[in-house]
């Protein structure tokens, strides 16, 4: 088959043998960053040239037929998973791996990209961070959230702390709605989230997350020892099963971003 194929600078016509080649060819000139004058939709017609006479009807010879560009497609999958990560993480959007210091709490850093990597979650993997506040336990949960959302997971970021101010049976039914997805990212547990009206959800979403297998990262300020007092011994033994725990030490870096944040006044 020969098909002809506009050249996306010239606008002249290019002739190609098969689809392969006109996609190469389309490549050549592709201003995909700058938008596709095509919209992902390559446009070609069939002519007579190499064909026998029968496996082409005359009414054909004319016709505009499109390929679906599989890097446009790319680019708008990624973008729609960009959007994705800024709804579901808002400000903590810019919170990745590349801007992490990871030579403050390298073990962390390096427990939480195996778990991306690996797909942890597939296997109802659970990891608990915990320490002192400002150490970059919800960087990397974030971090975390982020890389599984870019690449197709169905995960959400939860922070327990806001969930616990919502009324009643609107903290009940987000605390519900979590259990859903194939990952969640549950941040800030600690005594004030977990001793209240909130409690026994709370636990019945830990229970659930076991039952289903599915992947779990938590924040934490309590030690490991005050996690497993407060949750009892029967949420302790399921997490157990499934987790394992990293403590991130060290100065709150929220120090050293608030000196940043008011350097205009030196």
């Amino acid at each position: 088959m020969q098909s002809k194929a506009p050249d996306t600078k010239t606008g002249q016509i290019s002739r190609v043998s098969s689809i392969e080649d006109l996609f190469e060819e389309c490549r050549k000139t592709c201003t995909i960053e700058e938008g596709c004058p095509y919209q992902g939709e390559i446009p070609y017609t069939l002519t007579n040239e190499g064909l026998e006479a029968e496996q082409l009807r005359p009414e054909d010879a004319n016709i505009v037929f499109t390929y679906d560009c599989p890097i446009w497609q790319h680019k708008q999958l990624l973008d729609k998973r960009t959007q994705r990560v800024k709804k579901r993480l808002g400000p903590l959007a810019s919170h990745t791996f590349d801007n992490f210091d990871s030579s403050r709490n390298y073990k962390a850093f390096e427990l939480a990209q195996k778990y991306v990597s690996r797909k942890a979650w597939e296997q109802g993997g659970w990891l608990i961070m915990y320490g002192n506040y400002g150490t970059g336990k919800t960087h990397l949960l974030a971090a975390i959230i982020q890389e599984a959302i870019m690449n197709g997971v169905f995960a959400v970021f939860a922070s327990l702390a806001k969930i616990s101010t919502y009324e009643f049976e609107t903290a009940k039914n987000k605390l519900s709605e979590l259990s859903e997805y194939d990952l969640i990212g549950l941040d800030d547990f600690g005594v004030e989230s977990a001793q209240n009206w909130l409690t026994p959800h709370i636990f019945k979403l830990f229970d659930d997350l076991n039952e289903s297998k599915k992947g779990l990262v938590m924040t934490t300020n309590m030690s490991l020892q005050g996690l497993q007092e407060l949750l009892g011994d029967r949420i302790s033994d399921r997490i157990s099963q499934h987790a394992i725990a990293v403590e991130l030490t060290g100065e709150s870096m929220r120090k050293s971003l608030r000196s940043e944040n008011v350097s205009w006044a030196e």
